[in-house]
């Protein structure tokens, strides 16, 4: 039955969907003059007061979270013995109405899409909460493709007692995890397979596991067998592979999710030309790579005339060694080095003559690795503004991304800050980056890096995102 008006304030007009715990209904705030979606929640059959603590800890959960990716909860409504969450009415479609009308959908919007929702999922699980019901009819995708994930409505804080009933099976079999459909405990985990599931869903046009009349026969397939290889995902298949990982162990993170989807979502064309090279600047514990804009055609220029000046100087010492019987040369002749690489180099200031080359004589030092964080910060003040180099700075195990995904990302940034370098033991190490994008937006990550050693340097072999928090957006 319809109810005219909820707590005196809020005046029903139409029911707009059903969420997991009730009925959504389109209302007029009558106070502020604004359209707001309420949600009646704790009335299943038989409701007990274990159903209004359920309730409750939806509100608790909800309002908690302030997030742009996230349906805002504007005000909790007890009324009578009834209890309705006011949230905001977003004007959008659901993700599954998308699917439904338009089929498969690109993978670089689906990655968009997803980016965005990571986002907000993130957030909810670095404040100890846990979805338990994401799905594609719990997208909401607005004006140019802006995502929110919508209804907690069977949400859980880390700090909730188990709160549980008799035959009634809390969220989307189609969309359970391994660990759910066997009986397990849900967790953050849960959500990134479920997301990734939700993905999968929108990118191939139908969900990795087929509902059936029987949930229980749908739980079965989720635990007895993988989901059938996407043939739609292109670039974005590595990443569901992560998401869909069945141990919930090695599964992705959610903020690793979210970052890895962003760097594939199609990037936004450059304001402004890349260059081949970078100038960087280091203050402190703080690295920051200056946007390409900053640099002129008049430092170039000047660049140019120091190396013409320094070869000019380089002929005429030539010249005067040869003319006189001595100097570099005779040590080359000897040893088999050249005059170049031996005058040059710059990891000694003795003589030439002072090292000894492979075959015995003189010639080239061995060149001296870069340390770990050394060898990180350099490339961080490599990235965005010499892509060519950056890819080089990295270990198979990264690469493996692809060059095309690579650089979607990196053309997105105009800089990046490094900050707080913490060796952790080995080749691993943490750090805080601060990506500055061209579209005004500024996200801190805290990432762990394991490096792998090459001739000069450590490549950067693996990231993973430890958290993650849009700064502005």
């Amino acid at each position: 039955m319809q109810p005219e008006v909820i707590g005196g304030r809020y005046r029903v007009r139409s029911a707009i969907g059903r969420g997991g715990m009730g009925t959504v209904w389109l209302c007029t705030d009558e106070v502020l003059g604004r359209d707001v979606a309420v949600k009646q929640v704790g009335l299943l059959p038989g409701a007990t007061a274990t159903d209004t603590a359920r309730a409750m800890r939806e509100a608790r959960s909800s309002a908690a979270l302030n997030h742009r990716n996230v349906v805002t909860v504007f005000d909790v409504v007890q009324d009578g013995d009834r209890i309705w969450l006011v949230m905001e009415y977003v004007r959008s479609s659901t993700l599954s109405d998308l699917i439904r009308e338009q089929g498969a959908l690109p993978p670089d919007r689906v990655a968009a899409i997803g980016a965005q929702l990571a986002d907000g999922l993130a957030a909810a699980h670095a404040g100890g909460t846990t979805h338990r019901d994401v799905k594609p009819g719990n997208v909401f995708v607005g004006h140019d493709d802006h995502a929110k994930i919508g209804d907690f409505g069977i949400a859980r804080h880390a700090s909730d007692e188990p709160l549980t009933q008799t035959g009634f099976m809390t969220g989307t079999a189609s969309y359970f995890s391994p660990e759910l459909a066997t009986g397990g405990n849900p967790g953050p985990a849960s959500d990134v397979w479920a997301l990734g599931a939700t993905l999968y869903a929108a990118v191939e046009g139908r969900p990795p596991y087929q509902s059936r009349p029987n949930p229980v026969a749908t739980l079965h397939e989720i635990a007895a067998r993988q989901p059938p290889r996407p043939t739609r995902a292109g670039p974005l298949e590595p990443v569901l592979n992560r998401m869909l990982d069945r141990d919930p162990r090695s599964r992705w993170s959610m903020a690793d999710a979210a970052h890895a989807l962003r760097r594939l979502a199609d990037p936004p064309p450059p304001a402004d030309p890349v260059p081949t090279t970078t100038t960087g600047t280091t203050t402190g514990t703080t690295t920051r790579t200056t946007a390409p804009a900053e640099r002129s055609g008049r430092r170039r220029a000047a660049g140019w005339l120091l190396v013409a000046a320094v070869l000019a100087v380089l002929t005429v010492l030539a010249g005067m060694a040869l003319l006189t019987g001595g100097g570099p040369d005779r040590h080359a002749a000897s040893g088999g080095g050249s005059t170049a690489a031996s005058s040059t180099s710059p990891s000694s200031g003795s003589s030439p003559s002072s090292h000894p080359s492979a075959s015995g004589g003189t010639g080239r030092p061995k060149p001296r690795r870069l340390g770990r964080v050394a060898s990180v910060r350099s490339y961080y003040r490599t990235v965005p503004g010499n892509l060519d180099a950056g890819w080089a700075g990295l270990g198979p195990n990264e690469q493996a991304q692809g060059r095309a995904s690579y650089d979607g990302f990196w053309r997105q940034i105009r800089w990046v800050d490094v900050g707080d370098v913490t060796p952790v033991g080995g080749d691993t190490l943490d750090l805080t980056l601060t990506y500055h994008f061209r579209d005004g937006r500024v996200v801190r990550e805290r990432q762990r890096l394991q490096l792998l050693r090459a001739a000069s340097r450590y490549l950067i072999n693996d990231d993973t995102v430890l958290s993650s928090q849009t700064l502005s957006s």
